[in-house]
This record gives C-alpha cells, sequence and structure tokens, in this order.
C-alpha cells in the first residue's frame, strides 16, 4: 500500500514529496531578504527531519533520506531523498529533492493564495532563487494550476515558466479559475 502525503489541502503519494526537500531546504538557507513573503525567514531557525543523513565534509555535501522534512518560517519541502551542495562557509547553494512526488509549500503573510509544488525531481538553485520542477510538475495557486513536464519557478520575482521556454516537451496546461468575493 502506498503511502499518502498531505500538502496544504491536497493528498499526494509520499514519492512525490521527496523532491521538494533540498528545493526548500536552498530556499530558505539563502533566500534574500528582499522577498515580500518571506521577510522574516533568514531569521527562523531551519527544521530537518529524515530517516539518515550523511554528511560529506571534504566535497561539501550531504544527503537526507527516508521521509525527508524540511521547514523554515513559511516554507515546507518533502520528499524521500534531499541532497544538498554546500559553498564553503556551509551555506547550501544547489539542492536536489527526489521523491513520488517530491512538493514545495510556501504560504506569505501577505498573500491570501500560498504556492504549492510537487513534481517527481526539484532542483533549487539559490544563486539564481530558481526552483526547477521536473517530471509530472504540477504549480497550485489557490484554485489555478501549472502543469508541464518541466516548471521553473523563479522566486524572486514570483514568475512561473513552462514549455519549450525551459526546454519541456510536452505542452502546458493551466487551469486559471474566476476568483470569487
Amino acid at each position: 500500500m502506498k503511502k499518502k502525503v498531505k500538502l496544504g489541502t491536497r493528498t499526494f503519494p509520499s514519492a512525490l514529496t521527496s523532491l521538494m526537500v533540498p528545493i526548500l531546504v536552498s530556499a530558505l538557507l539563502l533566500a534574500p531578504r528582499y522577498l515580500p513573503s518571506r521577510e522574516d525567514d533568514p531569521q527562523e531557525p531551519l527544521y530537518l527531519e529524515a530517516d539518515s543523513a550523511e554528511l560529506f565534509e571534504a566535497i561539501s555535501l550531504s544527503i537526507y533520506r527516508g521521509d525527508v522534512f524540511v521547514r523554515q518560517g513559511n516554507m515546507e519541502l518533502r520528499g524521500d531523498q534531499v541532497t544538498v551542495h554546500h559553498d564553503p562557509e556551509h551555506r547550501p547553494k544547489f539542492i536536489v529533492v527526489i521523491g513520488t512526488p517530491a512538493t514545495y509549500l510556501q504560504r506569505g503573510k501577505r498573500e491570501e493564495k500560498g504556492i504549492e509544488a510537487a513534481a517527481l525531481h526539484m532542483e533549487y538553485d539559490t544563486a539564481k532563487d530558481e526552483i526547477t520542477l521536473i517530471d509530472q510538475a504540477v504549480v497550485f495557486q489557490g484554485e489555478d494550476t501549472f502543469r508541464n513536464d518541466r516548471i521553473v519557478y523563479d522566486r524572486a520575482q514570483a514568475r512561473i515558466k513552462a514549455g519549450v521556454v525551459t526546454k519541456g516537451k510536452e505542452r502546458v496546461k493551466i487551469r486559471i479559475s474566476p476568483s470569487r468575493r
């Protein structure tokens, strides 16, 4: 029996959640302070849970396996395995999350709609502040959905790209719901 994981109001198979953890770890530790939805996150502690952890100081790498959960402030990542590549000061510079699915959740204090995302593979580049969702990628914002085999979420600009512009191979599928007041 496959385990399911709840993300916000949605439920995913636990394997999808493993891809989000590395992305969240990097995003939380290295995100610029000017982002409105996470302005207090750099002061928040980083909380991480996993069944196992391996740290390779000589090559600045750490690997977390087994139902990995990462939280900092208003962001959460979940996945089966998270790999974190560190800079010389031990700050995350590139995070890879693998799961079935891996999940990402960010809720802003000033935003009515948070961002929820899921994919089988996620990569977070802290220098660009971009999360790349690969394979069965979906982004939710409120009732709206964005689906493709490859989605790039630019966190600093709050911009989502998919399809040919991100080297995706499928057509982009978008559902926009009318706003309700």
